[in-house]
Formats: C-alpha cells, sequence, structure tokens
C-alpha cells in the first residue's frame, strides 16, 4: 500500500491541510479557521487538525510563509503570524503530530510543486509567480528551488520599479508604489481598474465580470497589467536567464492572466533586443492545491 502524507498550508484566512500520496495526489481535504496571533493559538489550531485526521500517516509537511529555514526547521519569520520570530517550527508542530516533520516556504512550495509535477517539471531553470494580494514565487536552478543564503530566495514582491523614489523616500509599506508587488498582484490590478472607472475600490470579480462583457477599461487594465508584468519579468530574466515563467496565484485561474502576461513579455522583447533571451510565459499547473503538494515534495526530497 502506497504511504500517505498530511500536507499542511498555513494561511492567513485558513489553515488548509490534506492527505496525499507519495506520488503527490490529494486524497481528502479540509481547512480550518487560521488562528495567527499567538503561537499557542497556532498550535491548537494545529491540534484541532490533528484530532480530525487520525494518525495514519507517515509524516506532516508544512508550507507557512515567512523566512523559512527548511533544512534547520526554523521560521525566522511568519507573515501572517506576526508573533513568529526565530520559531524551532519543524520542533513545535512536531509535538503536536508526533511525527517527521518538514517546513517550507509557501512560494517556494508552489515552486516547489510545478518543478516535481507541473509547469516546470521539464525544464532546467523557471521561476513561479504567484500571485496574490502581492507577489509570491520562487525560483529554479538546476532543477532544485534555489533557497537563496538566508532563506529569501524568490520574494519577487519586493522589486523595485522606482528607484528615484526609494532613494529619497525608502522602501517600505509607506513608499509602496516603489514595489512591483503593488502594480501586478492582485490588488494592484483591481486598483487600476478602479481608478479607471473612477471609484475608490474594486476586486478580481467587477474586473473580469467587465472583461467578458466586453468593457474596455478592464481590457485596457489587462493590457496595463502586461506592461508591468513584462518589465518586472525582464529584471528578473537580466539576473538568472532561465527557460520559463510559469503564473500561478488565485487570479491565474483566468487563462487571460497567462496569456497577457506572455504577450506582454513578448511585445517588451520584441522592441527592446536584450543581451539575454525572452522566457516562455505559461500559467502554473497547480491552483491553490500547489503549497500542499510543494510541501510534500520537500518533505519527500530531505526525507
Amino acid at each position: 500500500m502506497s504511504k500517505t502524507y498530511l500536507a499542511l498550508d498555513l494561511g492567513g484566512t485558513f489553515i488548509k491541510y490534506g492527505i496525499l500520496s507519495s506520488e503527490g495526489e490529494i486524497l481528502g481535504q479540509g481547512k480550518v479557521p487560521a488562528p495567527t496571533d499567538t503561537e499557542q493559538l497556532t498550535l491548537d489550531g494545529l491540534a484541532q487538525i490533528r484530532d480530525a485526521v487520525g494518525a495514519d500517516y507517515e509524516g506532516v509537511a508544512v508550507s507557512m510563509p515567512g523566512r523559512i529555514d527548511t533544512t534547520r526547521g526554523i521560521a525566522h519569520t511568519g507573515g501572517a503570524y506576526t508573533w513568529v520570530k526565530e520559531w524551532p517550527a519543524e520542533q513545535r508542530i512536531a509535538e503536536v503530530f508526533g511525527k517527521p516533520v518538514t517546513v517550507g516556504n509557501d512560494g517556494k512550495c508552489a515552486a516547489q510543486a510545478e518543478l516535481w509535477k507541473g509547469a516546470l517539471s521539464d525544464v532546467n531553470s523557471g521561476v513561479v509567480l504567484v500571485l496574490g494580494t502581492a507577489v509570491g514565487g520562487g525560483v529554479v536552478l538546476d532543477h532544485k528551488v534555489w533557497m537563496g543564503t538566508t532563506g529569501g530566495a524568490g520574494e519577487l514582491s519586493n522589486l523595485t520599479v522606482d528607484y528615484s523614489s526609494a532613494i529619497e523616500r525608502g522602501i517600505g509599506f509607506h513608499n509602496m508604489h516603489v514595489l512591483w508587488a503593488l502594480h501586478v498582484g492582485a490588488a494592484g490590478m483591481t486598483d487600476k481598474f478602479a481608478r479607471r472607472k473612477g471609484r475608490e475600490h474594486s476586486n478580481g470579480i467587477e474586473l473580469f465580470e467587465a472583461y467578458d462583457a466586453g468593457d474596455e477599461d478592464a481590457r485596457a487594465t489587462l493590457e496595463e497589467f502586461s506592461r508591468w508584468i513584462a518589465v518586472g519579468i525582464l529584471n528578473v530574466q537580466s539576473v538568472l536567464d532561465v527557460e520559463r515563467f510559469a503564473i500561478g496565484g488565485g487570479i491565474s485561474a483566468r487563462p487571460e492572466i497567462a496569456q497577457y502576461a506572455a504577450a506582454g513579455v513578448e511585445k517588451l522583447f520584441a522592441e527592446n533586443p536584450m543581451p539575454f533571451g525572452a522566457p516562455e510565459v505559461v500559467s502554473c499547473r497547480f491552483g491553490n492545491e500547489a503549497n500542499l503538494i510543494g510541501a510534500l515534495g520537500f518533505h519527500l526530497t530531505r526525507g
């Protein structure tokens, strides 16, 4: 009988969990609200999952936000889990489940999923862009997810797109417009649509309902998105020169997202010859399940 594993995806709203086969097939899954305020509340939430799924699995594979040292099992930071600071995540979670545990950054887990079974499985180098509220992701070099010397490789939200303002005012939440994430994340995209409509706010549902109805502002918003994402991809490509970028995240469920991104990259490189080649741009294979599958990929690789 094939071995099974418990995979956990610690998000800001929910902790998603699944029982997976050793081939990455999800056999069952669920979610509980994510208690992010304190360590004890988070561990209580994990204990709730433990009690619900029993103990008939080999190990626990965890995806979570933050700067994660997967080799040592340490979460240096935790994103929405603001209490996390140099947290021995692997040890604490193992105490809850009584099983071997591995912990990986959520963006890198998404990249591992695409490397293992998805859109990057047949290339030597690539980048996964996870378009959520901001931009997450992971870098694949020599057919391995590159962690970086401090565990922070692939944090593409922090690409700077306005150097003058960054030099004058610094980089941070007080000056977010200098960051690529503000322009190509889901929030940035819907903000662009809202401005075109003369409103303060919008959302992805409104944007794509308008797009499907032939709305010119919606089409123009995606054209603007294609230019912004193309420039960011060019910047990354100038350093890494990879074969393929795979676009994931919630809004990538719409095939137009990867299509507009690919068209933007093709146009930019055609109009501006570079000393490096244009990468292929495709959709990720896995959607909201990528973090679970990639967390298991890391677990099996280390195990």
